[in-house]
Parts: C-alpha cells; sequence; structure tokens
C-alpha cells in the first residue's frame, strides 16, 4: 500500500546521491530509524538545501510503500539546529552523536528512549556550546545502558557490595569494587569512579559532569566510550575528526 506518513524527527546521516540528491537517514519521535531520498536536495535552488544538516529536528513526509528501505521525501521543515557557525568543537561533536544514533537505531525497532536522549543533547548544545563535550560523555553513557550493557554502578556486580571503590568494569557481572576484585592500584580506577557514575545517571543532559574535571571521569568516559565503539565495530569516522581536530 503506497502512502504518505509524515513525522517528527532528527537528520542523521544524508549522503550524496546522484543527480543532485541525498539519501538521508532520520531518528523518528517513536525512536525508529527511517530512510529516505530527498532529489536534488544538494541543489542551490532546492527548497530544503538547509533542512538536511546532522542533528537539525525536522518535520518530514515520506511517500512510498510501507515496507520500502528508502522511500521518497516530499516535505522536510527545519524547526530547530544544534549547529553553531563557526563553533567547532560543538559542531563536530553534533557529527558525533548523529553518526551514534544512526549506528544503533534500527529500523522497524522503536525506542522512545533515542528520541528523548538526542533531543536533550541537541538542545544542551544548542543552549552552551562549549559544554559539548559533556554531552557527548553524558549521551554515550545513556546510549550504553539503552543497550543493555552498562550495569548499575550502586553496587557490586561480583559480592554486592555498596560502600568499597569500584575499581573495574568486567564483561561478565559488570562492575567490581576493591572489597573483593585484588587490582594493581596502576590499573584501578581512580577514586571518585562512583560518584562520577552517579552525576551522569541523575543530572539532566544541560547539567551533564565535566568529562576532564578529575582524573576519575576521565577514566570513566574513556572506559566507556572505548566500550560505545567496540559494540559499534571499533571505528567511527566523526570520532576520527574530533581528535584529530581537537588533539
Amino acid at each position: 500500500m503506497t502512502m504518505i506518513r509524515t513525522h517528527d524527527a532528527i537528520v542523521l546521516r544524508p549522503t550524496p546521491f546522484q543527480e543532485g540528491g541525498l539519501i538521508v537517514s532520520f531518528l523518528t519521535e517513536q525512536g525508529e530509524r527511517l530512510v529516505g531520498l530527498a532529489k536534488g536536495a544538494k541543489k542551490p535552488t532546492a527548497k530544503w538545501v538547509s533542512a538536511f544538516e546532522p542533528m537539525g529536528l525536522v518535520r518530514v513526509s515520506f511517500f512510498g510503500k510501507e515496507h520500502v528501505e528508502v522511500r521518497r521525501i516530499t516535505r522536510c521543515e527545519l524547526q530547530h539546529t544544534p549547529l553553531i557557525l563557526g563553533h567547532l568543537e560543538s559542531n563536530l561533536v553534533v557529527a558525533c552523536l548523529a553518526d551514534l544514533f544512526d549506528r544503533i537505531a534500527k529500523e522497524g525497532v522503536e525506542d522512545e528512549r533515542l528520541f528523548r536522549l538526542l533531543s536533550a543533547c541537541g538542545r544542551a548544545i544548542k543552549t552552551n556550546p562549549d559544554r559539548a563535550m559533556a554531552v557527548l560523555a553524558y549521551a554515550e553513557h545513556w546510549l550504553l545502558h539503552c543497550l543493555g550493557l552498562l550495569p548499575h554502578p550502586r553496587t557490586c556486580g561480583y559480592c554486592g557490595g555498596d560502600a568499597a571503590p569500584l575499581v573495574m568494569l568486567a564483561d561478565e557481572r559488570g562492575w567490581r569494587c576493591a572489597a573483593c576484585t585484588p587490582v594493581d592500584l596502576a590499573e584501578a580506577l581512580p577514586t571518585g569512579a562512583r560518584e562520577y557514575l552517579r552525576l551522569l545517571r541523575t543530572a539532566s543532559a544541560e547539567e551533564a559532569p565535566d568529562p576532564d574535571a578529575t582524573d576519575a571521569a576521565r577514566a570513566i568516559t574513556e572506559l566507556l566510550r572505548g566500550r560505545l565503539l567496540r559494540e559499534l565495530g571499533g571505528r567511527v569516522g566523526s570520532y576520527e575528526v574530533l581528535h584529530r581536530m581537537l588533539a
């Protein structure tokens, strides 16, 4: 059955297509990934020439059969964008977030948490672009949670204790503490890891803790980022650009 579907959605990845067109992936308000073809979108006279920037919130209409993988985009109206002219760091983070969600969201699978999370991150970056790296670390933490890959840090996954410092994140049983897990101090998580994780879980995107404020924050950020990127295959081009530009 051929039909028109209209969604509030967030632009994820625009990919050049033949004759000045774009193949564009979106995250809908239901948390589903949809892909559409925008014919002639890259032509200077296109009515929607600026509507397909990563993480832009749009009102988009698709025309096509219900189960076709790529539908035709008939309308796309930009409502909000977190991109800020001349602010390199925040714009690089926007590209990273768009890449992450493009890989994690699935067609035919709805997860409204993804849309809420990406929307919150976009608003936070627009409000305070200088804190974009904190927003990225916040998103990485919650994406691992959405994927079921991040256990709660309140108690040790091995002994159940909640008082001793966390020293590692194991593939089995999750977080482990100093009371039951002997680890060389040079290899253990720095003091304050549990406290930083608590801040990540309780803060809003706008109030995300600084991932570079303490040794514990830096260690947790590196640990969670590495775990997420491994889950996505180990190589995300936008991250490589971010690290190269900000090194």
